[in-house]
């Protein structure tokens, strides 16, 4: 619950109208005058933006060919799966093939077999038991995600506990970049994928100042439900190291990556499929 000031009668309409207009600090105006959290409309997207990628295929059943999954915990289970458009070509493009909720983890078990999932990475928290209970289901293809606000770069891979901590602002900036680039192609506009536009909308960017240091970071706030927004950030997160190596791209350092890099090109060229 928020209380304004022209709610609470602690100013005048006149005074704020002014207030706003020689206001330079419009994030604070918001916040304290208004009641409502300010936001930049370059760091969020619209539904608009993200409707403008729909195509005109509708969910897949199934697929022949393997994909990766994203999923949100909660009282549902909301959850994005997508594979990339062409295999065997140079597109970095991915279709998202599903989209929708589940009530079990047993259903989350169906997905995986239905949709050949080569990598899935879950909310860990708050159904901790549940989500370890279904990684060890799946054999090394699940990963837990933590997100670390301390942690700067790229995400961190524990592959003995199958735990992936990564910075949530990066890891949410990463699959928005994807959508603001095209790099996302969305089954044809139906309801879920209406509802799935506008979680994304509901993530805003904010630049944030620590009143006793002065430092400023970026922090990404919700302004409605955002369910299906943090389920395509696992899924990207997932299809990112899927094709870490793709196109010659590996991580600075990264001798195991360049070395699955060389792996999957030669696999590649000899007509093999990779996620």
């Amino acid at each position: 619950m928020w209380i304004g000031a022209l709610v609470a009668r602690a100013a005048g309409a006149g005074e704020i109208l002014r207030e706003y207009q020689k206001t330079y600090h419009p994030e604070r105006f918001y916040t304290l005058k208004i009641g409502i959290p300010w936001v930049d409309v370059e760091n969020k997207l619209s539904t608009h933006q993200v409707l403008a990628l729909c195509g005109d295929s509708g969910l897949l059943d199934r697929s022949d060919r393997s994909c990766t999954m994203g999923i949100d915990t909660g009282k549902d289970l909301h959850v994005v799966i997508s594979r990339r458009k062409d295999p065997k070509g140079e597109s970095i493009t991915r279709e998202v093939v599903w989209i929708g909720t589940v009530q079990s983890y047993e259903e989350l078990d169906s997905l995986m077999d239905r949709y050949h999932i080569s990598r899935c990475v879950i909310d860990a928290m708050p159904e901790i038991h549940a989500t370890r209970q279904f990684a060890k289901r799946h054999g090394g293809r699940v990963w837990l995600c933590y997100f670390n606000e301390n942690q700067k770069g790229s995400a961190k891979w524990d592959q003995e506990q199958h735990i992936v901590q990564v910075n949530r602002t990066e890891a949410l900036d990463a699959g928005k970049k994807g959508i603001r680039d095209a790099e996302v192609i969305l089954p044809r506009r139906i309801p879920v994928v209406q509802t799935f536009a506008e979680h994304l909308a509901s993530d805003a960017k904010q630049l944030i100042e620590d009143e006793e240091t002065g430092a400023k970071s970026y922090r990404y706030i919700r302004t409605g439900t955002n369910h299906y927004s943090l389920a395509f950030c696992y899924d990207w997160l997932a299809s990112e190291n899927d094709r870490v190596s793709y196109g010659g791209i590996v991580e600075v350092g990264d001798w195991g990556g360049t070395i699955m890099g060389g792996f999957i090109r030669a696999m590649r060229n000899e007509g093999a499929e990779w996620p």
